[in-house]
């Protein structure tokens, strides 16, 4: 079997949420959607530490929370500023911005995040590793 690193574990995993998504819903995500979100929770990570619970798990616990805000799925009122911007689908990419300080996840949101990372057979021990998404090649 092949040794994926761990961006291309999250990778993988972030492109398969977004196939699930796509076949699920009338509306539609892209992977660079899913990236930039999951790089917001990244930086968001850095400045709001939480107990117990790594940076992917934040990352990943704010992809869910993306989820179900493009779904139109109930989210949490003070969430849906800080990444409505990239459901309407503004030009920036996660280089280009800095992350909005959103952390407020309840402990479900966490255990859901690492349930996706452990499916994805990312260990807590690489939970604080930096995703680092391939770079596409433009035509």
């Amino acid at each position: 079997m092949m040794n994926l690193t761990f961006s291309d574990k999250i990778y993988k995993c972030l492109v398969a949420k977004v196939l699930k998504f796509n076949e699920q819903n009338d509306s539609k995500i892209s992977i660079d959607q899913l990236i930039r979100i999951y790089k917001r929770g990244e930086k968001a990570a850095d400045t709001m530490w939480q107990p117990q619970k790594t940076t992917a798990q934040s990352a990943m616990a704010r992809v869910n929370m993306f989820l179900d805000l493009s779904a139109g799925r109930k989210v949490k009122g003070d969430y849906r500023f800080h990444d409505i911007d990239v459901v309407e689908g503004t030009d920036k990419t996660h280089q280009q911005e800095s992350a909005d300080p959103f952390w407020n996840f309840t402990n479900l949101d966490f255990t859901s995040a690492r349930t996706d990372l452990l499916l994805a057979q990312i260990p807590d021990s690489d939970g604080e590793k930096v995703f680092y998404p391939p770079t596409v090649e433009e035509n």
